[in-house]
């Protein structure tokens, strides 16, 4: 009898271990934690933030993640390698299953060895090709990262280049030669160089001058000066870290007789008009990887009516356009796996093999277009896909006016320029 007593009290006791087991799982199996990391006190961080909890919101409300609950942390990278390992490496710890967002190559590049060390899928912004170019030369190490963002810091030389040489010296015969580079002190900015500088070589332009500007600058008088002496007919921007709104105002103010092109990111905000004064008005950039208040297609015209229902305006910077669908890509991928008979489907290894089937072949649709990765995890470059479409400011409104497949107008010059 005592035996028999043991043992129903031995069957009660792991019943209740048991039950308290399967209780606690199935509350984990409701909730699927994402992280979304980036510089939180700037308009990308936070443009990263919002985009990822709206993507978040609407998809719980169509039940989730294979019935997991969405529930996004955060955290702030502080525009600080340091200060970005450590919050990347504290998602992790907290149970994220998937990182989203970024900002800043440099910064970008430390965090790439915690995901590699802690093997976590990250669907990434940041130019700097060394990103993608790592997963190139040690696949199995760095297979974990997907620029889903920006295009890579290449492409934005052959926008920049088309711009100039097939459309303002193409089609609208402007025959302007001598250009003048106004660029970050940063990683990203000679990657682009690298490709920059010779096809403007070869192609028969003079680069007058080059120069370098350090984040907080704030007057560029004396290098506008420089652009004037040296009679250059195009200033080519490539501004990331460093606010190009000052830039354009003592460029419109000082009447300069050059036009702006390039890459300024200042520029694709909906607030660059106001901040400037209008001053803004005329300069022409590139809407990296399309991310710019244009609706496109349907679901650029759905994503920018929840925005303003939830936010109550406009996506502050190009990052909301990019990691908002970065979740829903990868809310496809686990399901696929798990349509697939895959056992674990959130394992990270499962993921970027479900990842990789978004490709030329089979791209997802986003607000930006057709998007696709290549065989090393960067976005497929294309008119057919996600380019950084070649913009102007024009008396309040941003203007696509190259290429011609998505152009919403035509180029408006500046009245001082000749």
């Amino acid at each position: 009898m005592i035996m028999k007593k043991e043992f129903v009290v031995l069957i009660l006791a792991f019943t209740i271990v048991f039950a308290g087991c399967v209780k606690n799982n199935k509350v984990e199996n409701k909730e699927l934690k994402v992280g979304v990391i980036g510089p939180m006190e700037m308009p990308f961080g936070k443009a990263e933030k919002k985009a990822v909890f709206l993507a978040a919101e609407q998809i719980n409300k169509e039940g989730g993640i294979l019935g997991r609950k969405v529930v996004v942390e955060v955290g702030d990278t502080k525009m600080n390698p340091d200060t970005a390992t450590i919050a990347f490496r504290k998602l992790v710890n907290d149970g994220c299953r998937v990182i989203i967002g970024g900002f800043a190559s440099g910064v970008s590049l430390s965090m790439q060895q915690v995901m590699a060390q802690t093997k976590t899928v990250w669907l990434a912004d940041g130019a700097s090709t060394e990103l993608t170019k790592k997963v190139k030369e040690n696949y199995n190490t760095y297979k974990y990262f997907f620029r889903a963002g920006t295009l890579n810091s290449t492409t934005f030389a052959y926008d920049i280049f088309d711009a100039l040489n097939s459309y303002f010296n193409g089609e609208l015969h402007k025959n302007w030669r001598k250009v003048a580079i106004i660029r970050d002190n940063a990683i990203w900015t000679d990657d682009v160089m690298k490709v920059l500088k010779p096809m403007l070589e070869k192609n028969g332009y003079t680069i007058v001058m080059d120069e370098k500007v350090s984040a907080g600058t704030s007057d560029f008088s004396s290098i506008l000066y420089k652009v004037k002496q040296n009679k250059a007919d195009v200033i080519i921007t490539l501004l990331a870290h460093v606010d190009g709104i000052p830039l354009v105002k003592q460029w419109s103010n000082m009447k300069i007789n050059a036009q702006i092109i390039g890459h300024d990111l200042s520029a694709l905000s909906p607030y660059a008009w106001n901040n400037s004064n209008g001053k803004i008005n005329g300069e022409v950039f590139i809407a990296t990887g399309g991310a710019i208040p244009t609706p496109i297609n349907n679901r650029s015209k759905e994503f920018l009516r929840a925005w303003i229902e939830k936010y109550h305006t406009l996506p502050e910077a190009n990052t909301a356009y990019d990691m908002y669908d970065s979740l829903f890509m990868y809310k496809w991928a686990v399901e696929k796996a798990y349509k697939d008979g895959n056992k674990d489907p959130f394992n990270s290894d499962v993921v970027v093999k479900y990842l990789e089937k978004i490709n030329r072949s089979h791209p997802f649709k986003c607000v930006r277009g057709n998007f696709a990765f290549t065989k090393y995890h960067d976005p497929v470059w294309g008119d057919n896909y996600i380019r950084n479409w070649i913009c102007q400011w024009q008396n309040g409104k941003i203007v696509i006016i190259w290429p011609k497949n998505v152009a919403t107008g035509s180029y408006m010059q500046p009245n001082w320029i000749k």
